[in-house]
Order: structure tokens, then sequence, then C-alpha cells
């Protein structure tokens, strides 16, 4: 029987407005089915989909009901349709807009179910401002994630998953053991035995113990689950998103061929060709991706299959946001991303590179005590990550900005305001700027010479400087998150509803210190351990940070800026009311900067984003001339220029990293 790779089911909430609830697709997205202009609550286009790969490739997987399959294309036939309908809508000015949240490793489905539904419950009753926009559909993708587990089965079922080799050393190993405690204890002959008997005894036993534990780290290393999510994640969860996204593309396109005019029909060779102008005169959609976690590594995998590596753009090193016929990528958002550090640093060894330039818009929120990337996740991954020194094996996730302990919001505000006026090229604004992302991002350690910062500028030892000011990096806006105070959100029947008393250290215990010490991480440990903090993803309980990620997300910075604008307009009071139209941009930076400030998060605002959604410049424009400095940092004294049609084409062939 034919099993589908994934299930959809729709979101919605009860009559009460309170509980979100999940079932099959009932007809929503049907073409009579009109656009949620008056956005109820219960009509928000939401979806969450299940990945049906299991967690072992050998369990037995529950048999589909007969309708499962056409459940799935239900599914599809909805969301695509639904996109269509915003695209060919004269009174909706937006492009539609597709939103997929990826969670992470070590996640069971009732936890994700909850964080969905929370995301579904925001943007529907708790954000006006996302709630009034008519261009979103959201999707929460559910990969095959395992829960770690001690419980005595399973560990037992772990352990008769052990190949007969290492079953047998184990086993022979503990059986020593054993034999010399009993020989030791009772029947050992004492002073009869000789110096070359016990040291042979004691030798094999050393041995046997030494074998045994190898074994058992391998136990443990497999009861941590996080090589075998690591595996699902990428054999299982990245290959049924890519092809969620293909059939909803596909589907999209199948619309659009259906409203041809019927003359183009009789001719099937030839409709493809017939397609494309009227493809081209509706807007593409826009594919957005909140990842936190593993699901950061999810969603790069998926980019960069999506990406078509014969593009000529790609060719080029000028890769273009446009996936397949229908979608073009827009934000990334990555909360604590387990992916190496490498992955913002134009490097040839940057396997990310590719997919991460094609984002409109890219951010990334981090804290440095999180000990789920900082220890776990660093120690495991010295395994398999190829490089000569620790610091390199770093995760994205845990880095910091240079902590300035009397200052937080965007620490780069007043250089955006002084060296980027319109008058000036991006990227020679950017050489004109004395400050260097990559001097300002930093791993930190607690132990070895220095003052426990190491930038990544100088753990890479790039020399961007002498070929072009821009990085990689420099298409990203950080949140540094390690002293980010606010009232936590505890997640009861209804949601997040229930706040605490008082403003706490949501990630950290929020000391305001340069760098965090050994001690600091101890305390960290226990905090975790106890439950009283959430230093992986703490982003997500936190009043203001949940706003935050959701409206970036949703909204987009410019968007975000917006909201803001609004919310002052309402909280002004006098007797001539202001319209947010005549708060300027610059204004609701400035407010958006007092209240990173006083939550103590600290920002650094990517030139492109104050370029374009504060300064109003054309993104396409202006995200050239970024691009144009990372490629000239990225290319050989003796490349030929791109502008060289054959000799360019030629030469960077070689490279398929975009």
């Amino acid at each position: 029987m034919k099993i589908a790779p994934f299930r959809i089911q729709k979101l919605t909430l009860d009559a009460a407005k309170m509980r979100v609830r999940t079932g099959a697709v009932n007809g929503y997205g049907d073409r009579s089915h009109p656009p949620h202009s008056e956005h109820p609550a219960d009509d928000f286009p939401a979806y969450l989909v299940t990945s049906t790969a299991p967690h072992n490739i050998d369990e037995s997987i529950e048999v589909p009901s007969e309708d499962s399959v056409a459940q799935t294309q239900k599914g599809l036939m909805a969301i695509a349709r639904t996109l269509h309908r915003i695209q060919s809508d004269p009174t909706i000015t937006e492009p539609p807009e597709l939103v997929v949240a990826v969670h992470g490793y070590n996640t069971e489905e009732e936890g994700i179910r909850a964080w969905y539904s929370d995301i579904y419950r925001y943007i529907t009753q708790d954000d006006r401002q996302i709630r009034q926009r008519r261009n979103l559909v959201f999707i929460g993708y559910r990969w095959s994630s395992e829960r770690l587990s001690l419980k005595p089965r399973h560990l037992w079922r772990n352990l008769r998953a052990l190949p007969e080799v290492p079953q047998g050393v184990l086993a022979l190993g503990l059986a020593l053991v054993l034999l010399y405690w009993s020989w030791a204890v009772f029947g050992r002959p004492m002073g009869r035995t000789g110096f070359m008997y016990n040291l042979l005894i004691e030798g094999g036993l050393s041995v046997a113990i030494a074998f045994a534990v190898m074994i058992l780290t391998l136990l443990i290393l497999r009861l941590s689950v996080y090589f075998r999510d690591v595996y699902r994640a990428i054999n299982f969860g990245v290959p049924d998103l890519t092809e969620l996204l293909r059939q909803i593309d596909q589907v999209v396109v199948d619309l659009r061929s259906d409203e041809m005019p019927r003359t183009f029909a009789d001719n099937g060779r030839d409709i493809r060709q017939a397609k494309q102008p009227y493809d081209e005169s509706l807007p593409r959609i826009q594919l957005s991706f909140l990842g936190h976690s593993m699901g950061g590594l999810v969603v790069t995998n998926v980019v960069r299959i999506l990406s078509d590596v014969f593009d000529r753009g790609s060719i080029a090193h000028n890769p273009t946001p446009k996936i397949g016929d229908t979608l073009s990528l827009g934000r990334l958002i990555l909360a604590s991303p387990d992916i190496p550090v490498l992955s913002i640093i134009s490097s040839r060894a940057n396997g990310l590179a590719s997919s991460l330039r094609r984002f409109s818009e890219a951010y990334l929120f981090s804290n440095e005590g999180d000990l789920a990337l900082r220890l776990a996740s660093t120690a495991v991954n010295y395994i398999s990550f190829p490089s000569a020194k620790q610091h390199y094996g770093h995760r994205l996730g845990s880095i910091a900005l240079t902590n300035d302990i009397y200052k937080k919001g965007i620490v780069n505000l007043p250089a955006l305001q002084t060296y980027y006026s319109l008058d000036k090229d991006l990227g020679e604004a950017i050489t004109a700027d004395p400050g260097d992302i990559l001097d300002s991002l930093f791993i930190t350690h607690g132990s070895g010479s220095g003052d426990g910062y190491l930038s990544l500028g100088d753990l890479f030892d790039i020399e961007h400087r002498a070929k072009g000011p821009a990085t990689l990096a420099d298409l990203f806006t950080f949140f540094d998150c390690t002293d980010y105070k606010d009232y936590r959100l505890t997640l009861g029947a209804n949601g997040w509803r229930d706040r605490s008393f008082q403003k706490t250290g949501l990630l950290t215990r929020a000391k305001n210190r340069r760098h965090l010490t050994t001690w600091d991480y101890l305390e960290l440990l226990f905090d975790t351990v106890a439950g009283r903090r959430d230093v992986h993803g703490g982003y997500f309980k936190g009043v203001y940070s949940r706003q935050l990620i959701y409206r970036i997300a949703f909204l987009g910075f410019e968007g975000t800026l917006q909201a803001i604008a609004a919310e002052i307009t309402s909280d002004t009071i006098s007797p001539e009311k202001i319209s947010p139209e005549k708060i300027s941009r610059e204004q609701a930076l400035e407010a958006f900067n007092g209240r990173c400030m006083e939550k103590g998060i600290e920002v650094y605002l990517s030139p492109l984003r104050y370029r374009v959604d504060v300064q109003g410049a054309a993104l396409a424009a202006a995200r050239e001339e970024m691009l144009q400095t990372v490629r000239a940092a990225q290319q050989p004294d003796d490349d030929i220029p791109t502008s060289t049609p054959k000799g360019a084409m030629a030469r960077q062939s070689v490279s398929v990293a975009g």
C-alpha cells in the first residue's frame, strides 16, 4: 500500500478560542472559499505537517488508512490553493508568504505540537499586526526526532541493538570483571601468587575493562540520540520537507495552468512555454524559515537541495533567491542553531555559503550560556567534525557579541547613523565603517590565556580586509540574548499564558558580565537540571523575545518597525492623534533599540537591513552591492571577473558553492 511521506493536518481554534486543535483538512483552500480578508482566528491558514519516517527503519509502520494518501493530496491542494488565491487577489498588495517552522533535536511529538500551537495562537490572538496580514500561510513541520529516555526497557532495547562483536566484547569484559572480583574476595590464595601471575591477571583485566568502557561509551552516545537524530534529520527530515515544498510548487503551477486559456491545452508540448509569461506576471511566494537547534541544520540543507546548481547565477557566484517555478527565499531565522560557526564565514570550507546568501533577510538568536551547544553538541561533534583545533568546533548558537556591560541594544547603531548615508554605495560605506562584525562576534572560554574572548576574525584568520570589506556575516542581524531578562511564560492548558511575577534571566542568570566563567556554567547546569532555566529554548518563553522572533518571522524587520510605530501611536496620549505613517523609520528604530536595551538584548544590525528597512533603499540593488563585496572577498586574486562572460563561466564552473 502506498504511504505518503508526510501527513498534513489543519490547525484551528476551538469554539472558545482557547485551545488549538489539529484535524483533517476538510475542503479548506477550495476555490469557493474566500480569502481570510476579515482574518477570523479560525480561518488563518495554518497546518501541521508530520513526516511519516519511523524512529528506526526496522520498526513496524502503522498501516495507513485507505484515504491517507488522498488526505495528503487534499492538504497539499489546500495549501497551494490558498497561496495561489493570495497571488491572484488584486486587493492583497503583499506577495504571498509561506512561513515554515522546524524544531530541533530530542523532541517528542507532544512538545512540538505545543510549540506550533503556541505560534498559531500568537499569530491569531496575541499580535494584531500579524493578524491583520492577509498574505500569510504557516506550516509547522515535524520530522522524526527521538526523545532521550533512560527507561529500563529503552536501555535494554538499545543494548540488544549492539552488533555481535561489540556485544561479545562487552559481555566478556563484564564477565572478567565479575570473575576477578569473585576471585579476589572469595578464592584468592593469599601469599601464594607471584608477581608475574598477578601482573598477567590484572593486566588482562585492565584491557578487558578498557574495551568494555569503549563499548559502554558507544552505548551512551546512542542513548543520547544525537547522532541518530542527525541521521534522521539529514536522511528523513530534509528529503521529506524538500518533497513537501516541491509538491506545493508543482500544485501552484498546475493551478495556474488550469486557469490558462483552453487554446493552449490542445498542445501539451508547448504548454510549458506558454505558461512562462503568465508565471512572471504574478508575485512569487516568499518562503521563510524559522529553525530552532537542529532545525537550522534541516533548513539549510533543504535550501541547498532546492537550489539549482546549474543556474547561471550560481555558477557566476550571484545566486538568486528564486526556487522552483513559484517560490522565492525570504527570511531565515535561526534560534540556537546547531551548525558550526564556520557557516557565517566566507570560506571554501563553508558548504552552506550558497544557501545562506540566497535569503533576503537572515537573523541569528544566540546566547553564550547555551550548554546544549557549548558542551553536549561540541563534545559529540568532536568525533565527526573535521577540525584540528577545539575552537573550530563551536556551534553558531553559542557565539556572543562583544559584551559591553554598560550598553545593550543595537551596538552598531551609532556607526550605521554615521557612515551609511545614502550617497554612498553600501560596500563603500562598510569600508568606511571602522567596526567589523567578525571582530565583534566571539566564542568565549573560561580557561587558557587572554581575556576569555576569541573573535571569529582571529579564529579563522580572515583576510577579508585586504580583498573586500563585507563577508557573509554582514548579511545577518545578530541577537545576543545572554543577559536577557523578562517575564517567563509557563505552558498551561491554554498555552503560554501564566507569567512569572518578576523579571528573571531567561537563558542565563543574566549577571551582565564580560563573559561567563566556569562557575557560571556550573550554576547554569544546576538550573537546567532543576528546571529553573531553559538555556537552549528560553527564547520562546520570554514575553518580548517570543514577540520579537514571531514578528520577524511573519512580518520581517520592516514590518516589525511598522508594528512598533503602530504601538507608539496607540500609547500616545495627545489631543492630536499621531498616525503610524507620521512616525519615521528612524524613530521606530530608536524605539526598538530602547526595548532591546531595556531587556538586556545586544543586537548587531545588518547594514543591509539598515539600508533597506530604515533608509528605504531597494532590496535588490542594496543586496547586489553587498554581495559584490562578498564575492570579491571570496575570489582568488587571479580570478577573471564575473563580468567577463566566457572566461568567468569557464573559470568559475569548478565551484558549485554559488
